[in-house]
């Protein structure tokens, strides 16, 4: 079986993995064909039919899904983050025994393995997303895949300045990694090695210079602005 590697920096993946550990982007896979399953009306091998074939009822099987955002395509089922938008692919799901009436929805039927929260950071035009339960070197060291080139330029940024990060439960830090010129949330320098917490509309600065700002946005927050 052929590596798997991320299309956007190139770093190689596990098989199990559903987003690049370095960039955060979405690993695409294959798409395999599904077949049905054998059922009664199932020919027997070696017997002929009449040419016509009884595909079943198209609602009964799972339509393909589409972004809830911006309405791209999802390549792959597993997605949990939009390959055009990079917003995540929360949504919620008809259910055929809550409520009354056909378009009745259970809160139940949420997708509970969809992250609720995604940390953004911003080098002026560029960004870089997070998502629950991932972190993201920043620096100038080949390790940091998705921010050294961004950084390379800041003399005064060490090779791994400072880790950011994001909970399951949808917190965000910052710990700075024993750097040389230091890490600062709102201008007021962090302790080493140590998790500080990271807020909606934080500027979050490395050394004398180099300035990142920060984004924690939560499903819907986004088109309430």
């Amino acid at each position: 079986m052929a590596q798997l590697t991320c299309a956007t920096c190139g770093l190689a993946a596990e098989d199990d993995d559903l987003v690049c550990r370095g960039c955060s982007g979405n690993l695409s896979r294959p798409v395999v064909a599904r077949y049905p399953r054998p059922g009664p009306h199932t020919p027997a091998a070696g017997v002929e039919t009449s040419g016509t074939v009884d595909e079943g009822d198209p609602a009964e099987g799972e339509r393909p899904r589409a972004c809830p955002h911006c309405g791209a395509p999802v390549p792959v089922p597993t997605n949990q983050v939009c390959v055009v938008c990079q917003r995540m692919l929360a949504e919620v799901r008809p259910s055929r025994t809550a409520g009354s009436g056909e378009g009745a929805v259970d809160v139940q039927a949420t997708r509970r393995d969809v992250p609720t929260t995604v940390l953004r950071i911003r080098f002026g035009a560029v960004e870089r997303t997070v998502t629950p339960g991932s972190t993201l070197l920043l620096g100038r060291a080949p390790a940091a895949h998705t921010t050294r080139a961004l950084l390379e330029r800041y003399d005064n940024v060490s090779r791994q300045h400072a880790t950011v990060g994001l909970e399951p439960d949808g917190t965000a830090w910052v710990r700075d990694e024993h750097s040389t010129n230091g890490t600062f949330v709102n201008s007021s320098p962090i302790s080493a090695g140590a998790r500080t917490p990271l807020r909606d509309g934080d500027v979050l600065r490395l050394a004398a210079d180099c300035t990142l700002g920060i984004t924690v946005e939560r499903p819907g927050e986004a088109d309430r602005r």
